[in-house]
């Protein structure tokens, strides 16, 4: 029989490859936030030399992925169905950008997750909102 605690790590700890392939590292998590931090590199950069808007909406949906699946009951799974994000400042290749993703609604079947992003001086550079179904086995 695996803890609560022990089932969070595990639910953590399985991040998919593209979370891998992007360079994503949990730094924290629980059933009430995840913290995890990216190393803005020349491959996630648009042609102004700052994290493209794609690797910011990508880095947070992890997130919200991450939070909704460490809160849904046994044997339930859970995908993205809507996500919305404002743009509020860039950070640059070589920076480092935090991200915290803290639940705003749990529900039997949906939650919603709010994910702030911010720069290496603690700066919010992008709020994503995103709502994630929850699939039971059962139908």
């Amino acid at each position: 029989m695996t803890t609560s605690e022990e089932r969070l790590r595990e639910v953590a700890e399985a991040q998919p490859a593209f979370s891998r392939f992007l360079g994503i590292r949990l730094v924290s998590y629980s059933a009430e936030e995840v913290v995890a931090e990216l190393v803005v590199s020349e491959e996630m950069a648009n042609r102004n030399g700052v994290l493209h808007g794609g690797a910011v909406m990508a880095f947070a949906d992890n997130l919200g992925g991450t939070a909704a699946s460490l809160n849904l009951p046994p044997d339930a799974r859970t995908t993205t169905l809507e996500s919305k994000t404002n743009f509020l400042r860039s950070i640059k290749v070589g920076e480092t950008a935090r991200a915290v993703c803290v639940p705003l609604h749990r529900g039997r079947s949906t939650s919603v997750w709010q994910t702030t992003v911010s720069d290496d001086r603690g700066r919010a550079a992008a709020i994503v909102t995103q709502t994630q179904m929850v699939l039971r086995a059962d139908g």
